[in-house]
């Protein structure tokens, strides 16, 4: 007879009566009672064993049963154990025991009923694949990989509850594809995209490392695997893993203390530095300098990957400045502009140099120096020689000019003079002579036309200022008054009266002066003179439109000459080729330009573009 907790007799005759293989322990864990067939089997008489600690039977497997045991008088229902018969001397078959509580007819737990079954092939697999599965979670748990699968076809993602954790989503969280990859920080997003197309594709698997941005704002590092599987010729789904990596990096406190160490002037040089991970671009550290120059402070950088904090014309640089440091142990500096936390752009100059730590770890150790002042400087620099190199190109222009013109005069006198010499009729020395006074006109001309160049040149370094369009005007039609009459010439006058222009008095009067005196000179013999005069405005320029119905110019022909020195295109005994080629030279020198419009016979629009700075 037994005796629960409660008084309660039960009568154990049964189990003398059943086939089975049973064996029953108490609360204590002795043995109470077992089945004839538990007792063949183990090749143990009840009479020797009865109310002996069951564990004693067994000490090979005592502490994993014992567990089972405890487990089963907590109400856990077929609790199964392995039973090896190498491992235990009542044996020689391997079995399987199912544990189960043993209950009073109050419900109470008061032992443990172990029912043993001859092991099947097909149980033994299937304990192994438990086990095994059970191994990998906890491996998967503590390594911190979560598995995935991509239905291509259904466009589904599935994911195990570990993805959601590294993720840092809740577990309910059920994403797809593009939420999925949207996680990824933003230099990693598109190396992600193209991988998981070329996968779909072109069936090529992928193993990258990429920075990851939890659903709090943390970046981490993560490696992710993926393997397409086809059917049929086409990729059907993809099969991956991603696993959080950042612990494979020494903690940061860790990292700073070596780098102190290995570094002691680290925080005292007057630039910046930065220790960036060789093996995953992850920045280890900054110093104070460098804090300085961002205006961010440490945590901002410390974790993450330099890829995040650079524009993509460099970030298309890491590769080549990476086989610069495994070919050379550094790479050549690098300029590139940086904005910083208060929105200044700064220009950077950035060194690196590979550097191998007591530890072994390999860093890039890279240099950042404030190049701002010295980059305006070269920039100031640059447009200084470039300004006196077009000075000197003018110069030496002027110079050929003057030499070829005063030599063609210098050439016609002797010329003139020789024959004046040779010659004894009067008459012929008469106009010799005459053709001698045309000449040193003529000579005179060139030289007033060579001074108002060079008065062009000097004038370019004078301060503009804002002038009435009008009064300007004024002055002009007042000096030819005279021509106006005689030919009966008209001008049209639309500019508003608060027009303005940014100019230099002497050249506005020279512009206004030069094109409607060109207006009223080149005339359509068969119609009075009309100029016209109008102004537009845009953002940067004030234009003045000369309209007028004379002559006009072949541009197809003469477009090219048109502000050359010296160039004419008509016969006109007045037309030295000098007005439109100063005009062209005061537009340019004041910042402007001048275009023009003409058809032959039909008039011409110079339209000059006063520039408003």
């Amino acid at each position: 007879m037994f005796k629960s907790q409660n008084s309660s007799s039960f009568s154990l005759d049964w189990i003398n009566q059943i086939p089975s293989s049973i064996v029953i322990i108490d609360t204590d864990f002795k043995l109470i009672s077992a089945s004839p067939r538990w007792q063949a089997n183990f090749e143990l008489d009840l009479n020797d064993i009865e109310g002996k600690l069951f564990l004693d039977l067994f000490p090979e497997l005592s502490q994993d049963l014992k567990s089972r045991l405890k487990y089963s008088l907590e109400g856990l229902r077929d609790i199964k154990f392995k039973y090896n018969a190498k491992d235990c001397q009542y044996s020689s078959k391997d079995s399987i025991w199912h544990l189960n509580p043993w209950k009073d007819g109050y419900g109470n737990i008061i032992g443990v009923i172990i029912k043993v079954e001859p092991i099947s092939k097909t149980q033994e697999i299937e304990i192994e694949l438990n086990k095994t599965k059970r191994i990998l979670n906890q491996k998967s748990s503590v390594a911190k990989i979560g598995s995935w699968e991509f239905d291509v076809l259904k466009e589904e993602l599935h994911w195990t509850p570990v993805v959601n954790k590294i993720y840092g989503l809740p577990s309910e969280f059920k994403p797809s594809l593009e939420q999925a990859i949207g996680f990824y920080a933003e230099a990693s997003r598109e190396v992600i995209k193209k991988v998981v197309l070329e996968a779909i594709n072109s069936g090529k698997p992928w193993n990258e490392k990429a920075q990851l941005k939890r659903e709090d704002g943390t970046i981490i590092s993560v490696n992710t695997i993926g393997r397409p599987k086809f059917k049929d010729g086409k990729c059907t789904r993809i099969i991956g893993t991603i696993q959080h990596i950042q612990n494979e990096t020494k903690p940061i406190t860790e990292v700073n203390e070596n780098i102190l160490i290995e570094y002691p002037l680290f925080e005292k040089v007057p630039f910046g530095l930065a220790i960036i991970d060789f093996t995953n671009g992850n920045l280890l550290d900054v110093n104070e300098q460098f804090t300085k120059l961002t205006s961010f402070n440490k945590e901002h950088f410390i974790g993450h990957n330099f890829k995040n904090f650079i524009k993509d014309n460099i970030i298309s640089k890491s590769a080549e400045l990476k086989t610069q440091l495994e070919e050379h142990g550094s790479f050549k500096p690098v300029k590139f502009t940086y904005t910083n936390q208060k929105k200044h752009n700064i220009n950077i100059k950035m060194t690196g140099t590979l550097v191998e730590g007591t530890s072994g770890i390999k860093s890039i150790l890279c240099t950042f120096e404030n190049i701002t002042s010295q980059t305006k400087l070269e920039k100031n620099l640059k447009n200084t020689i470039a300004s006196a190199r077009e000075k000197n190109e003018q110069l030496l222009n002027f110079a050929h000019m003057v030499s070829h013109n005063l030599k063609t005069h210098a050439t016609n006198f002797s010329l003139l003079l020789n024959f004046l010499n040779d010659e004894a009729g009067k008459n012929q020395r008469n106009k010799y002579m005459n053709m001698l006074f045309s000449a040193s006109d003529n000579l005179s001309e060139t030289i007033k036309g060579l001074r108002e160049i060079v008065a062009v040149k000097s004038s370019i370094n004078e301060e503009k200022k804002l002038l009435s369009l009008n009064e300007s005007l004024f002055v002009v039609e007042q000096n030819v008054a005279g021509l106006l009459k005689e030919t009966h010439g008209k001008i049209i006058n639309e500019i508003p009266e608060t027009t303005q222009v940014k100019a230099l008095p002497a050249y506005l009067n020279s512009i206004l002066t030069n094109c409607i005196t060109n207006s009223i000179k080149y005339r359509s013999h068969d119609k009075k003179p009309i100029i016209i005069l109008s102004v537009e405005e845009n953002k940067n320029y004030t234009i003045l439109s000369i309209e007028d119905n004379g002559l006009g110019i072949d541009l197809d022909k003469y477009g090219n000459q048109l502000f050359g020195l010296y160039k004419t295109f008509h016969r006109n005994k007045d037309s030295r080729g000098i007005g439109l080629y100063i005009t062209k030279n005061q537009m340019e020198a004041m910042k402007g330009n001048i275009t023009v419009e003409s058809k032959p016979n039909e008039g011409t629009t110079f339209r000059f573009h006063f520039n408003k700075k």
